[in-house]
């Protein structure tokens, strides 16, 4: 079973999502958000080579959807890993420096 991994970053992300959503949309969307983006960090845990590859950002990088946001995640299949980087509106310039990996320890 693949190890998943949640970046700081990645939980501020949805933490500010959520409360933007909740202030500009009411809590009910909030809520039904909240629901979508556990639905799909779990589908990444159970399959995570399910995701649309993203080599622009890096040969490992995968990207999901819970429209109109993307979860940004890293997947070795040889550690049986998964590392979700970013939670990401759509409509942003993603690059590699705001994805801001750490590096890996050896």
């Amino acid at each position: 079973m693949t190890r998943l991994l949640v970046a700081a970053e990645a939980e501020g992300d949805i933490d500010d999502i959520l409360d933007y959503l909740e202030r500009e949309a009411g809590r009910a969307t909030a809520a039904a958000y909240a629901e979508r983006f556990a639905a799909e960090i779990q589908r990444i845990a159970d399959f995570p080579g399910h995701a649309t590859s993203g080599p622009a950002l890096g040969g490992e990088t995968r990207v999901g959807l819970v429209y109109p946001y993307l979860l940004i995640y890293d997947y070795s299949a040889a550690d049986e890993e998964a590392t979700l980087l970013r939670v990401l509106h759509g409509k942003r310039d993603i690059t590699e420096q705001l994805i801001r990996r750490k590096p890996k320890p050896r």
